[in-house]
């Protein structure tokens, strides 16, 4: 059985890896030690739920791979009327509308694997123009973020791919960070 072991998210992406998520492995993060899973202490609240979803999406994925794994997983999900998952319309940049929303609801109700934002041409359940930012992340952590989502949108929107408009979008958000002083990364 691996261990659990809480990190300071902020601070990894910051200097290490500006893709870590809430909770993550040695599969998805090489330099996480054999054995280890790194979980976010900002999500600490949501521990236990998402610590046992980790597990069996691991097992999952093993005996059947990622797409499927994530088929089953997500199956089992209720939906959830999207009033109760908007929590406050943060801003407005031109037709997208900016909601902070309750991430506990969406990764119980609608994918487990949401994490810190996204935008309606990733995710098929967030409405069009909407971009949806985590509650559950910290606050100081939000313009980065939101950097990130706008940034991706509008280069999926002329055209690249979501994995392109990704990479991009994350070398924009790490520009920001260390413009702001926050972020040092290891290879700088």
């Amino acid at each position: 059985m691996p261990k659990l072991k809480i990190v300071d998210g902020w601070k990894i992406r910051n200097t290490v890896d500006i893709d870590f998520c809430n909770i993550e492995d040695r599969l998805s993060m090489p330099f996480i030690p054999k054995g280890e899973i790194w979980f976010d202490r900002g999500f600490l609240k949501e521990k236990k739920i998402m610590s046992a979803v980790f597990l069996k999406k691991r097992k999952l994925m093993k005996k059947y791979g990622y797409a499927r794994a994530k088929k089953i997983l997500l199956s089992g999900m209720k939906k959830i009327d999207l009033k109760k998952i908007r929590l406050k319309l943060l801003s407005q940049r031109g037709a997208v509308k900016i909601y902070l929303v309750s991430g506990r609801l969406v990764r119980q109700h609608l994918d487990f694997n949401f994490v810190f934002g996204g935008h309606w041409l990733v995710y098929k359940y967030v409405p069009k123009n909407e971009i949806w930012l985590d509650d559950a992340m910290l606050t100081k952590e939000r313009k980065y973020v939101l950097i990130h989502e706008l940034y991706e949108l509008n280069l999926m929107k002329k055209g690249l791919s979501y994995n392109d408009a990704h990479d991009f979008a994350s070398a924009r958000e790490k520009q920001a960070r260390r413009k702001d002083g926050v972020a040092e990364y290891l290879k700088d």
